[in-house]
């Protein structure tokens, strides 16, 4: 196919329609009560509703879409590398450090990249949003946060 969100927009019908399929074999339950496969089965049918409207609208301005490297043009491609490593390395690092720890320095190298803070402003924020975030969770929700190398302390 020509044009990238044609063939793109195909594969992730593809993929909701395999996971709406999916989740209708874990049983999708009623509103009240909702089974399993309630909201994968939503999900997927959403992903395959929102990639044939994408799908369909890709014949219309054909000739305004560039290729893949004009989704490129003029973005920094060293700072979304940088933001996908610092992702990554967040996901493996997060059960071994712990929530708090891991949290408040991925938000800092985050608010370091997006724009010009001060130092005092980064470590504010990132300490502000971390300790929020565990009140929410781990608090209020009790969910059961990573805590890593501060769980004989916390």
């Amino acid at each position: 196919m020509r044009n990238t969100d044609q063939s793109s927009s195909l594969f992730w019908i593809a993929v909701g329609i395999g996971i709406a399929i999916r989740s209708i074999k874990y049983g999708l339950g009623t509103f009240h009560e909702p089974g399993p496969g309630f909201i994968t089965f939503f999900a997927g049918a959403i992903l395959t509703f929102l990639s044939l409207a994408l799908f369909f609208s890709s014949f219309s301005d054909q000739e305004k879409r560039g290729g893949l490297r004009s989704l490129w043009a003029g973005r920094e491609v060293g700072k979304v590398l940088y933001v996908i490593l610092l992702l990554v390395a967040y996901a493996l690092l997060l059960k071994s450090i712990g929530f708090l720890i891991s949290t408040f320095v991925l938000l800092s190298l985050l608010f370091r990249v997006k724009g010009n803070y001060r130092v005092r402003t980064i470590l504010f924020m990132s300490l502000l949003v971390t300790a929020v975030s565990y009140v929410i969770f781990e608090i209020w929700l009790k969910a059961q946060l990573p805590k890593g190398i501060l769980e004989r302390i916390i």
